[in-house]
């Protein structure tokens, strides 16, 4: 009954499928879960760098379908070369559901 339990958190994943045309970053988190899901998705977006900081935190519901692969968000980002980006994204139900994910831009880490 474990093993069916790993399987499970196993096989939902959280990814981010980027694009980059200089310093123009596409950045979009995109979710497959194993079961259906009414899920609560948190996006936080930190930034620092020559001209100051910022935070930016976005928040939705999404409703999810097991197996199928949905797009969360879409951000385009400017990064110039020094800036420290962080972008966070979560997803839960509130019960057996919760994933985490960070992103960097390649190479700032």
């Amino acid at each position: 009954m474990h093993t069916l339990i790993l399987l499970a958190a196993f096989s939902s994943q959280l990814i981010f499928d980027t694009h980059q045309q200089g310093n123009i970053y596409t950045i979009e988190p995109v979710a497959t879960l194993s079961s259906d899901c009414q899920c609560s998705m948190r996006l936080t977006a930190t930034r620092s760098g020559k001209s100051g900081q910022s935070t930016s935190n976005q928040r939705s519901t999404v409703s999810i379908k097991a197996n199928q692969p949905i797009k969360l968000a879409r951000l385009k980002l400017n990064i110039d070369p020094g800036d420290k980006v962080i972008l966070t994204v979560t997803l839960t139900n509130g019960k057996d559901i919760h994933l985490e994910k960070e992103w960097v831009p390649p190479g700032r880490i």
